[in-house]
């Protein structure tokens, strides 16, 4: 289980994870929703919405995913590999949010058991009005940048 980070301390690691994760990257500032549907604003949007998953495998267990818009993946994409920025979810878009995702996960490892380890980053597409988030989520933080919204959540192990 990954009880480690949902303590206020662990949240708050994980908002400066992200933070930094995408100002490093691709000198993209990010920072928390103010409001609780602020994060939720992109599943309204008539295309999908990107998301990537790593699971956390070994002594934690579970699954921490990051959800966002298309403006947001784009931009983040072309930041950080210097191309013309992608219109559609391609194979640049799926890496650049694979490294994202792989990034933000394998920083907060360090607040969990030596012997967790990390799965491969997964990277797919959502239908609108889909979402990883469920009621059994153990946390879900909404941010905001210019380029648009993403969320991460964190699950239990399924």
């Amino acid at each position: 289980m990954l009880d480690n980070l949902v303590t206020p301390e662990s949240l708050d690691v994980q908002i400066s994870v992200a933070q930094q994760a995408f100002s490093i990257m691709a000198d993209i500032q990010v920072f928390p929703s103010s409001s609780p549907d602020a994060g939720l604003s992109f599943e309204l949007a008539d295309g999908p919405t990107f998301a990537a998953m790593i699971r956390y495998l070994g002594e934690s267990t579970g699954s921490l995913s990051i959800e966002c818009s298309p403006s947001i993946a784009f931009a983040f994409t072309q930041r950080v590999l210097g191309i013309a920025t992608p219109m559609d979810l391609d194979s640049d878009v799926s890496d650049a949010i694979g490294e994202l995702i792989n990034t933000i996960g394998g920083n907060l490892k360090g607040l969990l058991p030596a012997h967790t380890r990390l799965g491969t980053p997964q990277v797919h597409t959502q239908l609108p009005g889909h979402r990883e988030m469920s009621s059994s989520s153990l946390s879900c933080l909404s941010f905001e940048s210019e380029f648009g919204s993403f969320r991460l959540i964190l699950l239990p192990s399924q």
